[in-house]
């Protein structure tokens, strides 16, 4: 797994973090359509972030962009995005890695996370997105052990509880209303969760 600090030229998602002081993940991208691309994103801002703005920063890229999106409190938003040319997505679609998550920056640049199969495929990709015209800077590469990798339930669990805010301060889901999304028990949502964490923690800085 790797992380990296991306700055897209012309990237809508750069563009609203930068002039909004809006917060935006993808949480989900794939290619769609040859050379465009969808993605679920959440935004985060002040009032000030609405739909209008939003939906102006994405079609500022392309206007043959579309978004729908679903208000989730002030400032909050979950969003659908169509992207009619999307240079990234189909980078990443043609490489050997996959985009794990991203986030914007406030300088208007763009963290990924990525799972790469090995640092041949790591690198491609990066030389990849310098051709498309991006800086790329690779923060940071974390190889996971066998023995330290998630199970199933416990990578649904953690991938799960990230999306909807289980870990954003503060959060936007209980244990409860997130255990009934698994439709799982409180008390075993918790034990997974907690596994799952030492596994990443333990990844980062050692062995258990």
């Amino acid at each position: 797994m790797a992380t990296l600090l991306l700055r897209i030229p012309d990237n809508w998602i750069g563009n609203l973090s930068s002039s909004s002081d809006a917060t935006v993940k993808v949480l989900k991208c794939a290619p769609k359509n040859g050379n465009g691309g969808q993605s679920l994103i959440r935004i985060e801002g002040s009032e000030d972030v609405n739909e209008e703005v939003i939906t102006n920063a994405i079609r500022s890229a392309d206007p043959r962009n579309t978004v729908s999106l679903s208000r989730n409190g002030s400032g909050r938003f979950l969003a659908t995005v169509d992207m009619h040319s999307c240079h990234t997505c189909r980078i990443l679609g043609d490489s050997d890695c996959m985009l794990d998550s991203a986030a914007s920056r406030p300088d208007g640049g763009i963290r990924w996370s990525v799972i790469a199969p090995n640092g041949a495929a790591l690198t491609e990709l990066a030389d990849d997105m310098k051709r498309a015209g991006a800086s790329v800077l690779v923060e940071k590469v974390t190889v996971l052990r066998t023995a330290r990798e998630l199970t199933i339930e416990q990578e649904r669990a953690l991938q799960t509880a990230f999306d909807l805010g289980y870990f954003d301060i503060p959060k936007k889901i209980k244990l409860e209303d997130l255990a009934r999304r698994l439709n799982i028990s409180k008390a075993t949502l918790d034990v997974v969760l907690r596994r799952a964490q030492r596994k990443v923690v333990a990844s980062h800085i050692g062995d258990f």
